[in-house]
């Protein structure tokens, strides 16, 4: 039975990170262990031609897992990929993809995940599998690329074009 997304921190810290929020990306559905994710397709995710980029596809299903295990995982605990893998099966009928990831096995640094992606019709359209490492808390280490800071909010990206 779904649980309210909004009971699952991870999932809305999720939401809030730019590149999910600029490509329209929302979770929709959660319970423990597994996540769902919806993505309507607009003109910025198409190839040249025409057609959705599979790195929307391949960034759709990691999003799905790492979701999935961030129902799962310690608010304090980090989920960070280490493989993925994904199969196309069909092309895409209509505007929506669904992305529905399940947590086959928690472990304590390593965990696995299943995702299937569907159309609007509920047909399966993509599968893959994710290997994701479980991190303590961050303590005192310094970032390897700094997130930029108060100072830098004057030098913000230019928008995509559409």
């Amino acid at each position: 039975m779904p649980e309210s997304v909004d009971q699952f921190p991870a999932l809305l810290a999720m939401e809030a990170v730019p590149l999910f929020r600029d490509l329209g990306y929302r979770f929709t559905a959660a319970g423990e262990g597994w996540a769902e994710i919806t993505f309507d397709v607009s003109p910025r995710t198409l190839n040249l031609y025409g057609i959705v980029h599979g790195g929307a596809w391949l960034f759709l299903a990691d999003s799905a897992m790492g979701g999935a295990l961030g129902t799962v995982a310690r608010p304090d605990e980090r989920v960070i990929t280490a493989q993925a893998e994904f199969r196309w099966l069909r092309p895409l009928q209509g505007a929506t993809i669904r992305a529905r990831a399940r947590v086959l096995r928690r472990g304590r640094t390593l965990s696995h995940c299943a995702v299937e992606l569907f159309d609007a019709d509920g047909v399966v359209i993509g599968v893959g599998n994710g290997t994701y490492v479980i991190l303590p808390p961050e303590t005192g280490r310094k970032r390897r690329h700094p997130l930029p800071g108060p100072e830098s909010a004057g030098e913000s990206q230019p928008p995509l074009p559409l």
